[in-house]
């Protein structure tokens, strides 16, 4: 039999005496601390490597511009030269404000005022060489 409020809805049984162990009082289980922990476990270790293959990427484009700068720094000390055209190619060379660094230049008689000069330099990544190489026209004076 159910019992009715003066209003004629049905009223709820007064709650039965719960032990305080079984009750749920609004905390967390075991099995939920758990899943959280795993999700950010996964999280965090995607973000370190995310890190990883940041700092990899960063030092391949400082080790890129240095390089690039060793170019510019050769050129430009190349383009003082009156008679680039008088040069021997040179191999093996390094600049002080470049260490690990070393630079190729190779110069080809283009026309009777120009002369190509092509620089390439060289570095060590990882154990592996590396090179990138730059080309500009270098004119009599």
């Amino acid at each position: 039999m159910t019992r009715t409020s003066k209003s004629g809805s049905p009223v709820n049984p007064p709650p039965v005496n719960v032990p305080p162990h079984r009750r749920r009082d609004g905390g967390f289980t075991l099995l939920e601390i758990l899943i959280a922990l795993l999700i950010l476990i996964v999280s965090l270790v995607s973000v370190f490597a995310l890190f990883g293959a940041a700092s990899a990427s960063h030092r391949r484009a400082v080790a890129s511009q240095n390089a690039a700068q060793l170019a510019y720094t050769v050129l430009a000390e190349l383009e003082q030269i009156p008679n680039p055209g008088t040069l021997a190619n040179m191999s093996g060379r390094t600049h002080a404000a470049f260490d690990g660094y070393t630079y190729d230049v190779a110069f080809r008689q283009i026309g009777t005022n120009e002369i190509e000069a092509v620089v390439s330099i060289h570095w060590k990544k990882a154990g592996k060489d590396e090179t990138e190489t730059y080309t500009t026209i270098l004119l009599k004076r």
